[in-house]
């Protein structure tokens, strides 16, 4: 706890009145300072010498209240090294004429619902119209109460003390010495890290070593260049920061972020400050998927350039096809019901690669028709549709000009083969909406890749380890190690760990390249947060690492399985073991332990309860009821709070307050608020199940399970489970909030005061 905090009121109308609340609700505890505008860093550095404040809030109306960079919530390191506590609160502006009037509608509907008690403590016969003047009343209330809450959690923060974890090394493993691996060993190399990269092949190059040797990777994009794979091989061969082992595998991967120890097949071990997964795509059987096996003229693409660099395409017409919708569906009603499963991954697999294949299949048909001698199609390209970026259109353009190349756009129907080929029976596109059905004989039929990621669960390939290799993600993006948020194009939900290339998605080489470019730079990042003491993302700075108070554990183990980063292991005791160098400080864990064993000097369970209890007395008759608390994640929810009030005022009826996630919302919290001097709780997050869009991966999740377990706890205190409400939030939400919060009020309203409300 702070000894003397100080609060400094930055461009406030009522800074007068707002210091005079402070001085009755806080006494002597906060020193109160006025401004008309945020001073500088040396200003700022100066009064809290003069008087002696050892932490600091900025409050002011603004929105949101945008500190610069030099002022790094919730640290302040000061010019002279001194480290203070930092906080911002955004006061909610008083509502304007048109919001008194919507406020004063929601208040009428709730009203026929609701009628407080009268001051004998009988039930009253009807319930007053407030008129504006009290609603104006009871918004202010709400603005005061915003800074008493921000207050309140100053006074219960602790200055959280980083653990800092140096790393043994800056060395960087590279799994897979493919295109991808290749361009991120080069990239890593640039900037400074010694890079170790191992290959289970005896050869580097990966998949591009099976791509047509030109491709359109180059501007002016429009003709296809030379690949150049050996002199990028030789390159990172010959470097002296890069060590190429071939032949081996990654057999355990142990430790953490900045500290990690690889174990190689070969027996051999490494140390690495991080680990790049950049093991490419395999090659798949498309032709048996859709029941074409057995029919030699049918190949898929990467067989065909095999074959195409043997010198083994002796076929006068070549079919390339790129969409088979119709017969994806031909195979998945055939398809036995123990097969479906496999069928309609790979299939997802397929449409996930589409922009690729629609590249390689087109180059692959210029390419074929290029080698032509006569001046007829050598080579068609039947296409449903046809995907490819913006650049990438002068390409098609010039391909669609050569004379041996034909393009047909329309959708396949069925195969057929006999020994003078293959058939193709197709739905032909036809202008003003006229299709017709037509046949196409070729001697070889080409069929895309479906580009499943190397290693079928999208896991690292390892044979032994700890839990923290695996990537959970991996299950719901159909093996890739793709991002479950768009924000975070590296995640894995394992600090030190990313991936990039064809592991993470289907994409182009052009494409991989940069994606192993951005993945060095976010390993980087990682390990130089990690050294100190620091979360990489998405709390990018923060230095608040859990603590345990081992002594009253009951080795429940929940904080072990709900943690969505590994950051937590069971030890030889059956105690929970931390690990801060991948902790991304959620605080899954605090929420998760019954027992309040786990606390976060930014939030605790004092902090929560003493900001819970610094709103009004509900007995006041400028507060009305029902009065809701709102638990918002910080990540999208707040924001769209924020924005919410900057348009239409502080609610009169609603208090707010910030979590780092709804994972990190204790049950106690919803409890002690229920008994305490709310009548319902709404949480406000990310969403989850499908659509998950969750910073934190599962906190959403794992929210309403625990709410979904609290209900049997609130029946047994008579509460009705109606009072507690999860709706998810995006940060676009703000235009629909008051209406939900009308509408939850409206609830509570039907439901009556909580019987445990107490003043």
């Amino acid at each position: 706890m702070p000894d003397r905090p100080g609060i400094l009121l930055l461009s406030c109308p009522d800074a007068e009145e707002l210091a005079a609340g402070l001085a009755t609700r806080w006494g002597g505890q906060v020193a109160v300072f006025p401004f008309s505008d945020l001073p500088s860093v040396d200003e700022m550095a100066e009064h809290c010498r003069r008087h002696g404040l050892d932490a600091l809030l900025l409050v002011g109306d603004t929105l949101p209240l945008c500190p610069p960079p030099e002022y790094a919530p919730p640290l302040w390191r000061t010019p002279d090294g001194a480290s203070l506590p930092l906080h911002d609160c955004t006061l909610p502006p008083l509502p304007s004429a048109s919001a008194l009037e919507r406020h004063h509608a929601a208040h009428k509907r709730r009203s026929s619902l609701y009628a407080p008690p009268a001051s004998d403590g009988s039930p009253a016969a009807g319930s007053a119209m407030p008129s504006p003047e009290q609603t104006f009343e009871a918004a202010r209330l709400a603005r005061h109460d915003c800074l008493h809450m921000a207050v309140a959690r100053l006074l219960a923060c602790q200055p959280p003390v980083p653990r800092t974890t140096l790393p043994q090394t800056l060395r960087l493993l590279v799994l897979g010495g493919g295109w991808t691996g290749l361009a991120a060993a080069q990239a890593a190399a640039s900037c400074g890290l010694s890079v170790l990269l191992i290959e289970k092949n005896d050869v580097l190059g990966g998949a591009a070593r099976f791509l047509p040797p030109e491709l359109p990777c180059a501007a002016p994009w429009d003709e296809a260049v030379p690949l150049r794979l050996a002199e990028r091989i030789q390159a990172v061969q010959t470097h002296p920061a890069i060590q190429v082992l071939r032949g081996v595998e990654l057999a355990s991967l142990t430790g953490q972020p900045g500290d990690f120890l690889a174990t190689l097949t070969d027996g051999s071990r490494h140390a690495c400050g991080g680990v790049l997964l950049a093991t490419g795509w395999q090659p798949s059987n498309l032709p048996a998927l859709l029941g074409l096996a057995g029919l030699p003229p049918v190949l898929t693409a990467g067989d065909f350039v095999r074959r195409l660099q043997e010198d083994r395409i002796t076929g006068a017409h070549i079919l390339f096809l790129t969409d088979t919708q119709t017969l994806e569906q031909q195979a998945l009603a055939r398809a036995p019901e123990a097969e479906r499963p496999l069928l309609e991954r790979r299939l997802r697999q397929l449409h996930a690669a589409h922009g690729v294949n629609s590249l390689g299949m087109l180059s692959l048909a210029r390419a074929v028709a290029e080698r032509s001698p006569a001046q007829r199609p050598a080579s068609t390209l039947l296409f449903r549709q046809m995907t490819l970026s913006g650049v990438l259109e002068r390409y098609y353009r010039k391909a669609q000009a050569h004379p041996a190349l034909r393009l047909a756009r329309g959708e396949a129907l069925g195969i057929a083969a006999d020994a003078e080929g293959v058939r193709l029976r197709f739905r032909q596109a036809g202008l003003g909406g006229r299709d017709g059905v037509a046949e196409l004989k070729a001697d070889l039929l080409v069929l895309p890749e479906c580009m499943p990621p190397a290693g079928e669960e999208g896991m690292l390939p390892v044979t032994a380890g700890s839990r923290a290799a695996i990537l959970p993600d991996c299950s719901r993006f159909d093996g890739y190690a793709a991002s479950s948020f768009i924000c975070f194009p590296y995640e894995t939900r394992r600090t030190g760990i990313v991936a990039a290339g064809c592991a993470r998605e289907p994409q182009s080489l052009e494409s991989c390249a940069e994606d192993a470019q951005g993945a060095v730079l976010a390993l980087l990042r990682d390990m130089r947060a990690v050294a100190q003491g620091l979360s990489p993302h998405p709390r990018s700075g923060d230095g608040d690492c859990p603590q345990f108070e081992l002594s009253r554990c009951t080795r429940c183990n929940r904080c072990v399985e709900e943690c969505p980063f590994g950051a937590l292991e069971v030890d030889a005791e059956g105690l929970p073991r931390h690990f801060p160098a991948r902790c991304r400080r959620c605080g899954v864990c605090f929420g998760a332990c019954p027992e309040r064993v786990v606390s976060l000097a930014g939030q605790n369970m004092r902090m929560g309860q003493d900001m819970m209890d610094a709103v009004s007395l509900p007995s006041s008759a400028a507060c009305p009821r029902p009065l809701a608390l709102v638990l918002a994640c910080e990540n999208d929810a707040l924001p769209a709070l924020r924005e919410a009030q900057a348009r239409w005022g502080a609610h009169p009826a609603v208090r707010i307050m910030g979590v780092r996630c709804l994972g990190s919302v204790n049950m106690q919290w919803l409890v002690d608020a229920l008994t305490g001097r709310y009548d319902g709780v709404l949480l406000l997050g990310c969403a989850d199940g499908a659509d998950a869009q969750c910073h934190f991966g599962t906190g959403s999740a794992l929210c309403r399970q625990r709410l979904h377990n609290l209900a049997e706890t609130l029946l047994e205190r008579g509460l009705d489970a109606r009072r507690v409400r999860l709706e998810p939030t995006g940060r676009d939400a703000a235009c629909a909030l008051p209406d939900r919060l009308d509408l939850f009020l409206e609830c509570l309203a039907a439901l009556g005061p909580s019987p445990f409300v107490r003043d």
